[in-house]
């Protein structure tokens, strides 16, 4: 069966300009097709925070719990011919810090035998792991309306401030992998970061490296802790991530929620 690298959703734009795809963008250039397992080898080793490096592996070879191999030796569940696992995999690549911490936190968390017990924390880690965004910023009335489901204010009435004052950096595989056949109705769960202004200046592999450091100490310090504190982005609302971002697409109260108990 052919597999080609570029998805039949969105040709024109997905992988060739859509921005939500640019932190992927020199990974998905260095592969240049969909990866083998042995593909995986031609791109810098990212380690562990045990110190091992990471390996994509068949997932019938796995030994032990998912997060418990990666941890205890550095090998990562990779199905083939699979955006899934594939995105998962790139996004180590683009975040290694803040992947590795993530790691770490669940590995911390497991229970003796490793059984996958969960809670609050690790609920959050893996909503963000899965459909988490970034949002940097800087000016605290955009954090305000992000946090007050405020959409009018941060897509149309500040829609200027995209790209000066915030943005939004895709850090989940799942929302990659629903972004390769966009429908209205997709939702993230975000972290907002506050940054000086001077933050969206800087080249994009400087704001993800900054980012996957702050994140990674974040994560270590124990501020990662329920899933409330990552308020919902209906991402498709950000200004250049749609090809239809009229007035009629933002009154879309069914994708646009108001927050809850808010007129």
């Amino acid at each position: 069966m052919d597999h080609p690298w570029q998805p039949p959703a969105w040709p024109a734009v997905l992988f060739s300009g859509h921005p939500a795809f640019a932190p992927l963008g020199p990974w998905l250039a260095r592969l240049g097709g969909f990866p083998t397992l042995a593909d995986w080898g031609r791109l810098p080793t990212v380690f562990t925070r045990s110190g091992q490096p990471l390996t994509c592996v068949d997932p019938a070879s796995l030994s032990r719990y998912y997060e418990a191999e990666i941890h205890e030796l550095g090998r990562i569940a990779t199905r083939s011919l699979n955006w899934h696992d594939c995105f998962n995999a790139l996004v180590w690549h683009a975040y290694p810090h803040a992947k590795a911490a993530l790691n770490a936190l669940h590995y911390r968390l497991l229970p003796t035998g490793g059984n996958g017990a969960r809670g609050p924390v690790r609920d959050a880690a893996t909503l963000f792991d899965e459909c988490g965004l970034i949002l940097p910023y800087c000016d605290e009335a955009l954090h305000r309306a992000l946090c007050d489901h405020d959409w009018p204010t941060l897509f149309q009435a500040r829609r200027d401030a995209w790209g000066r004052q915030v943005e939004a950096l895709v850090f989940g595989h799942a929302t990659y992998e629903n972004l390769l056949a966009p429908f209205v109705g997709l939702t993230g769960k975000c972290w907002p970061v506050a940054v000086p202004p001077a933050f969206f200046d800087w080249p994009l592999v400087e704001r993800l490296a900054w980012l996957d450091r702050h994140l990674a100490d974040a994560i270590d310090a124990g501020e990662l802790r329920t899933p409330r504190q990552l308020p919902p982005l209906p991402y498709l609302g950000v200004p250049g991530w749609w090809p239809a971002q009229d007035d009629a697409f933002y009154a879309d109260t069914g994708y646009f929620r108001p927050r809850r108990g808010a007129r």
